[in-house]
């Protein structure tokens, strides 16, 4: 680090041990942030100096989110009320939470090659976002299609109890492998099929669950191939890396018919209903697919409507992303978009 930039970080760590408005771990967090934003800020001072203005002003907003971020770890914002049922957080913190969408990226700290290997994780952040909101602590989260993960280490750094359930052996593994007991925290993840839910749950015999969060197949978009300039998916296949999640044929990313993905995903949670609390909210991330012929299926709105027989429909919040690969899809004859965003549909027990 340079001399001025240690200087900045060192008073910085002055005034947060010294003022009562920051939470006794926020150090921690100093620390942790302090390679992270030195890189970006050397990073973004390059590509204004070569002229690159528009790559420069793309990560100075990375960084303005990792600060903001960070503000949101290091202060006490508002005073926690015994009443809330729900989570650990302050009325403003609780308002945070509230707004309908976030943007979240990985950061490369997250993405080591074993996670890169999975075609479809999403970042620890994003997790953490409702972990915090709809639980609290030592309270259980389950992720009926884990991956390689995400939620996992989300509710080991949150401090929940976490299982959950992967069909890939490799994924199980590598999920389980990624996080390490944090005390009496039970962080658990079961070779399986998402169906078997409920008979892994009697077997294990855990509590009943507060929150799920999970971000099943996306049908099987995966083997889709868009045609035109060279996709993401084609990059992956090149550099080695797995195309989608599995060839087995229990997997819901190899249905072909889409009323029969719908209907088995619905499935895993209506059985589901079994293993959770009472009022127990439930956050299901999808997106919905334009197909090769130029046709949009809405999955998550057609997943949404489904769901209703056995959950209340809550709200919709969207994630978004911004660092994500740009392709001139259709050019120069038709409209096809970047599809940068998600819905995280909220369902809740009844």
């Amino acid at each position: 680090m340079t001399g001025k930039m240690w200087q900045v970080h060192e008073q910085v760590k002055k005034e947060i041990a010294q003022n009562s408005d920051y939470k006794p771990n926020s150090l921690e967090f100093i620390e942790e942030n302090q390679s992270e934003t030195q890189n970006l800020i050397q990073e973004a001072t390059k590509l204004y100096q070569n002229g690159k203005f528009g790559e420069c002003a793309k990560v100075f907003r990375q960084l303005a989110r990792t600060t903001k971020d960070l503000e949101h770890k290091c202060e006490t914002k508002g005073k926690y009320v015994d009443r809330n049922s729900l989570n650990d957080l302050t009325g403003k913190e609780w308002l945070r939470h509230t707004k309908s969408w976030l943007v979240v990226d990985g950061k490369p700290s997250d993405i080591v090659y074993d996670i890169k290997n999975h075609p479809a994780s999403f970042p620890p952040a994003l997790a953490n976002h409702f972990i915090e909101y709809f639980t609290k602590k030592e309270e259980w989260v389950l992720d009926p299609f884990m991956g390689i993960g995400s939620v996992l280490k989300s509710a080991r750094d949150l401090e929940r109890n976490c299982w959950g359930i992967e069909l890939n052996k490799n994924y199980q593994e590598f999920a389980l492998n990624r996080v390490k007991s944090n005390g009496s925290l039970k962080l658990d993840v079961v070779h399986g099929d998402a169906r078997d839910a409920v008979s892994f749950w009697k077997k294990k015999k855990y509590p009943a669950v507060n929150f799920v969060i999970t971000s099943p197949p996306y049908w099987n978009m995966l083997s889709k191939s868009r045609g035109g300039v060279k996709s993401a998916l084609k990059q992956r296949v090149e550099s080695g890396l797995d195309e989608k999640y599995s060839e087995l044929p229990n997997d819901l990313g190899n249905i072909s018919d889409l009323n029969q993905y719908l209907d088995d995903l619905y499935s895993v949670f209506a059985e589901m209903k079994r293993v959770l609390a009472v009022d127990a909210y439930v956050v299901v991330v999808l997106q919905n697919i334009r197909k090769k012929d130029g046709e949009m299926e809405p999955i998550a709105w057609r997943f949404a409507e489904k769901m209703k027989k056995s959950y209340k429909l809550k709200q919709e919040f969207i994630w978004c992303q911004d660092q994500k690969f740009m392709g001139i899809w259709g050019y120069p004859k038709t409209y096809v978009s970047n599809v940068h965003h998600h819905y995280c549909l909220v369902f809740q027990n009844n």
